[in-house]
């Protein structure tokens, strides 16, 4: 067409379509092969969105911008004041790619052009025929994708200093303060700042002689030098850890009605601990949890971040004894992925999405098809606990593993002296019996003749073992004695099962006739039990009994045959011949037992049925038949023997016999490093055929529409919303797929989110006041340009959290006291100008545990399993009974206690602790009656309260001292002398521990400056 004139219409078309393209991404995901084929659904998918974020803003309604408006099929099509934008089936003809495309495109006016591939799907929905559903009217939501958080993240320049300030962060807090007319507060006290500084990075008082030491020490990087200390110590991944637990709603039982234990979830816990020790650069620790699996699929341990995924309750009921394909069933597993998609899009990403599930949500530029994708990622998630060996395990397995290395070079050696000593002679034999064995045809076998009525029964089959030397036998009583010229087992080849000719016949066996029921008198006329048994497949086996008088027959299986993982005796039939006619028919069957269920009966022995089909009357015929099958077992039999004979003539029996030892040895090894790697075991993701996933009307599940795809948000305009897998890519590459998503860099939802979160716990308040919402519907950053800046710092230098909390906690903003005069509670009452410290209590962990430590108590040990506060019994619904044991493994600290989602520690519900059924991004902090009667009277207060009178008694016999000491241990300060007076009459009164006790309810102790 050439380069064309750019007129008004030309250019608002231009930008309002490209950055409809820019706010879904450059159409990738999902390869449409033909969009012709698909082309509602290509519409919907990839065309509707972006002409609803970022065109109709200006092209709707009766003064459309140009004339043009786009909201229905037929005004779309009609087009403006320079004419049609769109010519179906040719892209090369329409004015709407001829804008957008080509080395200086006349538009977008403002913003990046679009991209090749962007270009490419506007080609590509207009080649093939620019499909619009004449009944789809799309609504204008352009708006929200100017919203500030979905904007890029771009490093603001940080405004002029001060000489205040001492990071930039105080810069622009300087530049608010200033602002607003208020001025900083003075620095904290070193004691108070210490205890500040412990508290936010490990949840603990600082020791007496820590204070000592900061307090005495002047030189100018003291400070800084006691954060890097903190950030050091394996208590700082302990206290964060439990803010990560709050958000990610981590329990130890299952929730719901029947709230089970999860013996295992802990594992999931302790990763997070251990990674924010070691900085785990926040990329990976995103990418790890959602698909740590998938990442590193040879290593166990990589599962144990994917608990992120399963840390929420799951409804034992809904999900085991529901049956599948009902509606309740797919109601359960609709709602576990909806708990899936909220904890990972309000975690990472701040946002709501979950709120799209009846309806395109109604704040924020997300839509339901956006809330349907993030569900396919999780479609083949399952919850279980899965094989996770640690280090030791693994090194166990290793050696086990080395161990039977060597067994197998020994079996080779003995193979190749096997062949060496195998001669001539014994090669022809060999080749003999295959030829006999290769003449044997199924037309050998008069039973499985097609013209034979099909067979009502399978026969007999024994109890299932797990192991296959259990013995097992199955008997019949002829009802008198008789002479018995020969025994025939007919094997099993049931109907209701994979053709398996052969099912269940005795590996190892013997076959046993007598007068009496017990075979006292028994006469073996076969005995198998020393060699396998060669499977005879649908051949019938003989074995003569030359006319021995016998009433009862037996046969005893000695090693049984083996199924999938277990193992079975069973016969289709018996037959005892005497005098030319079968004497077994309808005889009496007893067994050592049976399963006697579906076509399998004892009296199905006898009934004169094979597996397939009914055998024949025994006929002169088929007697001769059956005569030749038994010459050429008896053939095979002798050439056997005398193979056998020549191998252990040469020694190759007793190498055999070596190497069967070998094998099993081998066997026992495989067994031992099953279970050494078995024996560690992680509550995570255990991946499934992912389920097929359709847009819900109105969230119904009895009302699905079309089919969606995983994919993600359209509103981050630089991302794609829909994931391109090829077909046969597993459930992982899903969830990996989300995981790079969220932690890819051009993502401003993740690290705005994080650096919210980070500041939010060190000042008791983020920046943006509503962490798990930046939509509409939550609060605005009060500092957004300081935001920025901390999100965009974090992210392109390392995303190291330890490096965020050090440029934080070093700030002067951070190191400020928490005094407030009459002026800042007028103008600023909730302190959201940061013109002063914020105080804050101690959660409800901070308190067990600094009781614990203020006491002489707390067990330092570090990972394990959860200890139990409170008395356990199993049942269908579990019962939490809580109380306070003494013993030691309970002064550990709180973030490694058993957390039950439906009866919660009584002490620390009181106290504010996080409901672990819910997703917590900021506790609930009040002030109760309850909680000051709880720090009173609590069993653990008492006993803690005894615990350090007798702390304190045993270190000094002055009551003085002891005083002063109870008070630095407290208070992180010495007392001051009316105190210390009041304290030792205190004591005097009423005794160590009722002013211990005094101590520990203290607003110093409780709170923290």
């Amino acid at each position: 067409m050439g380069r064309r004139r750019v007129s008004s219409l030309r250019m608002t078309l231009r930008l309002a379509t490209a950055c409809a393209v820019l706010a879904c991404g450059a159409f990738p995901g999902r390869a449409w092969a033909d969009p012709a084929a698909d082309a509602p659904e290509f519409f919907a998918a990839q065309i509707a969105p972006l002409l609803e974020t970022r065109c109709l803003s200006c092209h709707h309604g009766e003064t459309a911008r140009g004339g043009l408006s786009l909201e229905t099929r037929e005004r779309a099509f009609a087009g403006g004041d320079s004419g049609p934008a769109l010519v179906a089936g040719r892209a090369a003809e329409s004015l709407l790619v001829d804008m957008v495309a080509g080395d200086e495109p006349a538009m977008p006016q403002d913003g990046p052009r679009l991209t090749e591939d962007q270009v490419a799907g506007l080609r590509q929905w207009i080649d093939a025929g620019a499909v619009w559903p004449a009944e789809q009217t799309l609504t204008d939501r352009s708006a929200n994708l100017s919203w500030w958080s979905l904007v890029e993240l771009k490093q603001p320049d940080v405004p002029a200093a001060n000489a205040w300030c001492r990071t930039p962060i105080d810069a622009f807090v300087a530049a608010r303060l200033a602002a607003e007319h208020l001025e900083p507060a003075p620095e904290a006290g070193r004691e108070a700042l210490l205890r500040r500084l412990t508290f936010d990075l490990h949840g603990l008082p600082p020791s007496p002689a820590e204070i000592d030491a900061f307090v005495a020490d002047r030189q100018p990087d003291a400070y800084e030098r006691v954060v890097d200390r903190l950030l050091q110590s394996p208590r700082y991944g302990e206290r964060w850890a439990q803010h990560w637990l709050d958000v990610v709603h981590y329990g130890d039982t299952h929730g719901y009605d029947k709230d089970k234990r999860r013996n295992h979830a802990w594992r999931y816990r302790d990763w997070v601990i251990a990674a924010l020790n070691r900085d785990l650069p926040y990329g990976d620790f995103i990418t790890q949890q959602l698909a740590g699996d998938v990442l590193a699929p040879d290593n166990p341990q990589a599962r144990v971040a994917t608990g992120f995924i399963s840390a929420g309750p799951w409804d034992f009921v809904g999900q085991v004894e529901l049956g599948e394909n009902t509606v309740e069933k797919a109601k359960t597993l609709t709602l576990d992925r909806d708990d899936m998609v909220a904890a990972t899009m309000g975690t990472f990403c701040s946002v709501t999405a979950h709120c799209a599930r009846c309806h395109d949500h109604p704040f924020d530029p997300i839509t339901q098809r956006d809330y349907y994708r993030l569900q396919a990622v999780f479609a083949g998630v399952g919850r279980a606990d899965v094989a996770c060996p640690g280090p030791e395990a693994q090194a166990a397995a290793a050696r086990l593993r080395t161990t039977r290395n060597g067994l197998v070079e020994q079996k080779q050696k003995h193979a190749a002296q096997i062949e060496r000593l195998t001669t001539d002679d014994l090669r022809a034999a060999r080749r003999r019996l295959d030829e006999l064995h290769g003449q044997q045809t199924t037309a050998d076998n008069p039973w499985d003749d097609e013209r034979l009525l099909p067979s009502t029964t399978n026969g007999y089959h024994s109890a299932i073992e797990a192991q296959s030397d259990a013995t097992k036998w199955v008997q019949i009583d002829l009802g008198a004695a008789m002479p018995i010229d020969l025994v025939r087992l007919v094997p099993a080849r049931p109907t209701d099962f994979a053709d398996t000719p052969g099912f269940g016949f005795p590996v190892r066996f013997r076959v046993t006739i007598g007068s009496q029921p017990d075979l006292a008198d028994g006469q073996t006329i076969a005995d198998e039990t020393t060699e396998d048994y060669v499977n005879p497949g649908t051949q019938p086996v003989h074995f003569a009994a030359a006319g021995a008088v016998a009433r009862y027959v037996r046969i005893t299986a000695t090693r049984l045959w083996p199924r999938s993982g277990d193992y079975c005796f069973a016969l289709a039939e018996l037959q005892v011949e005497s005098s030319g006619r079968n004497v077994a028919a309808e005889a009496a069957v007893t067994a050592l037992d049976t399963i006697d269920a579906g076509r399998w009966h004892t009296h199905a022995l006898v009934d004169g049925q094979g597996s397939r089909r009914r055998l024949p009357e025994l006929t002169d015929e088929l007697r001769a038949r059956l005569a030749n099958l038994a010459d050429r077992a008896q053939q095979r039999a002798e050439l056997g023997a005398e193979i056998v004979a020549l191998e252990t003539g040469s020694g190759i029996t007793a190498l055999r016999g070596a190497i069967a030892e070998i094998e099993a040895e081998c066997a026992r090894i495989d067994q031992e490093i099953e279970a050494a790697l078995a024996s560690e075991q992680v509550y995570a993701v255990r991946s499934r055929e992912p389920r097929p996933i359709f847009l819900l009307v109105r969230g119904n599940v009895e009302q699905p529409g079309e089919a969606v795809g995983p994919g993600a948000l359209a509103a981050i305009a630089a991302l794609p919303a829909t994931f391109e897998l090829p077909g046969e890519a597993a459930e992982g590459q899903r969830r990996l797929s989300l995981a790079r998503w969220i932690a890819d860099p051009r993502n401003p939802l993740t690290w705005r989110s994080i650096a919210n979160r980070v500041w939010q716990y060190h000042f008791g308040r983020g920046l943006v006041d509503t962490p798990n919402d930046f939509g509409r519907n939550g609060s605005k950053p009060t500092h957004p340009e300081l935001l920025d800046w901390l999100a965009a710092e974090f992210r392109d230098h390392g995303q190291s959290l330890k490096e965020l909390h050090r440029l934080i906690v070093t700030s002067a903003v951070y190191r400020q006291a928490s005094t407030v005069d009459e002026a800042k509670l007028a103008h600023d009452a909730d302190n959201r100008w940061l013109s002063r410290a914020n105080r804050r209590r101690l959660d409800a962990e901070e308190l067990r545990d600094s009781m614990l430590a203020t006491s002489g108590r707390l067990e330092l040990a570090a990972g394990g399993p959860g200890y139990d506060l409170f008395r356990f019994k199993d049942d269908h619904s579990p019962v939490y009974d809580y109380a306070s044991p003494e013993a030691p493994k309970v002064n550990r600290r709180s973030v490694y206690r058993f957390i039950v989602r439906s009866v919660p520690n009584p002490f620390f519900e009181v106290l504010d602790c996080a409901d672990p059924s819910a997703l917590t991004p900021k506790r609930n902090t009040t002030i109760t009656a309850l909680q000051a009667l709880a720090l009173l009277n609590d069993p653990f207060v008492l006993g803690e309260s005894e615990h350090f009178g007798a702390l304190l008694a045993a270190e000094s016999p002055d009551l003085a001292t002891q005083v002063r000491t109870a008070v630095r241990r407290s208070f992180g300060r010495a007392p001051r002398d009316d105190e210390a007076r009041l304290l030792e009459d205190y004591a005097r009164q009423h005794g160590l521990a009722a002013m211990c006790r005094l101590l520990l309810n203290a607003n110093e102790f409780v709170f923290v400056d």
